[in-house]
């Protein structure tokens, strides 16, 4: 089996906390998060042959997964292992890596150098100085919502796009 091409699939945030997660996300991970909304990534990394095949496995897992609530937690790191600072998931985590698992196998591979971990990245590959200031100024962070969709994301083109917008439990 050849794994060629490139897909994300991810929980975005719902506003309110999505601008107040971007608003962080610019100040302590600089402006390469500008266009990236916050989120929460389920996978990353390749499907075979066929786009089509892989998008339905994601449609299926969706349609047989409820709405289930995420607590964003308060700020920790990688460190050493990887110079980024995260929000983790206090409630949500395993619903996280339950549709991780389901969406994996068949068409789907998460590629990655670490090991699947729930979280949202608030700063990573910038100066250690701003990594520390995000985790001291988010360290009490409590952000509760509704994860009602999952959301699809290629490279087909060269860089990542939206694909598609996809409601859990459909």
């Amino acid at each position: 089996m050849v794994f060629e091409y490139t897909l994300g699939v991810v929980i975005p945030v719902p506003q309110p906390h999505r601008e107040t997660l971007r608003a962080w996300r610019e100040e302590y991970g600089g402006e390469a998060t500008a266009p990236i909304a916050p989120h929460i990534t389920l996978v990353s990394g390749s499907y075979l042959n066929s786009w089509e095949k892989a998008a339905d496995q994601v449609r299926r897992v969706a349609a047989a997964v409820q709405p289930f609530g995420i607590e964003l937690g308060a700020a920790q790191t990688f460190r050493p292992a990887s110079d980024v600072v995260f929000l983790p998931l206090d409630t949500g985590a395993d619903e996280c890596w339950a549709l991780h698992r389901a969406l994996l196998g068949d068409a789907l591979r998460h590629e990655s150098a670490f090991a699947y971990h729930p979280h949202l990245t608030i700063a990573q590959n910038v100066p250690a100085e701003q990594l520390d200031a995000a985790q001291a100024a988010l360290a009490g962070t409590r952000l509760s919502f509704t994860a009602d969709r999952i959301q699809l994301f290629d490279t087909r083109g060269g860089e990542w796009n939206f694909s598609e917008d996809i409601e859990l439990g459909s």
